[in-house]
């Protein structure tokens, strides 16, 4: 009996092993790249949306190509084949930069690392993304920018204006937006993250700039009370639409 039990807990650990979850007192742990395939996917039709503007039958064949790539377990082989799309659909974009820095890893010249707690993912893999998120945030701020350049910046108001519009303008668009501007995926103004289940209400976007100079924007329940209310004229935190951005 003993060495059924023993047996039957070795076949436990083991399937557990191979689909990425460890537990018998310790934290769960998720292949974070295994399961976001689908928003790998979200950017990368956002990235041939972005940039084949000659054709539409070049601009499918860009979707193909990532599609195909998008579909396979993260590893070496991905890494390969995204490169090979990258260096084919990327060149001459602003988007080369980070299909450069993927051809450096899938050649040797930079050395590669096997997929490791809590990231699983392969050197090169979330270096891509992050790219891609950068420039898609960088690409978002120069829009909102350039459609309010027209302002006359010598007046104090049109500098505020200039500056509140702008801000407006890019949490807006992220937030709704029925695709979001820098990763791509679909989204609703009225979903709450899937993180905080017991929030009520929609989501209001905030703006983090980090020390080296990329944007994050943050989201929170809009019902989150202002901190110390002296003399407050909102209480919640609501944000302004832009344009025809509402929601």
């Amino acid at each position: 009996m003993l060495t059924k039990t023993v047996l039957c807990m070795c076949f436990i650990l083991f399937t557990a092993h191979l689909i990425g979850i460890e537990c018998f007192g310790s934290k769960t742990k998720v292949d974070k790249c295994y399961n976001h395939n689908n928003k790998l996917l979200s950017i990368l039709n956002l990235l041939c949306n972005t940039t084949q503007n000659t054709s539409i039958t070049v601009r499918d064949a860009c979707y193909g190509c990532f599609f195909r790539v998008g579909v396979i377990p993260p590893g070496a082989s991905l890494l390969s084949q995204l490169s090979q799309c990258a260096n084919t659909y990327l060149a001459n974009t602003s988007y080369a930069g980070c299909a450069s820095q993927l051809a450096t890893i899938v050649s040797g010249i930079r050395p590669t690392t096997a997929p490791t707690y809590p990231y699983l993912c392969y050197t090169g893999y979330c270096e891509f993304v992050r790219c891609i998120r950068r420039i898609n945030a960088n690409v978002l701020i120069d829009n909102c920018l350039l459609e309010n350049i027209s302002r006359n910046l010598t007046a104090q108001q049109d500098r505020v204006n200039f500056y509140t519009n702008i801000t407006a303008c890019i949490l807006a668009r992220a937030r709704c937006n029925a695709y979001n501007p820098i990763t791509g995926e679909v989204q609703s103004a009225n979903n709450l993250s899937p993180l905080f289940p017991l929030q009520t209400g929609v989501l209001s976007n905030a703006l983090q700039v980090t020390t080296t100079g990329d944007i994050r924007i943050v989201s929170f329940s809009q019902k989150v009370g202002v901190s110390g209310l002296f003399c407050a004229t909102q209480t919640s935190l609501d944000q302004a639409g832009y344009g025809v951005t509402t929601c």
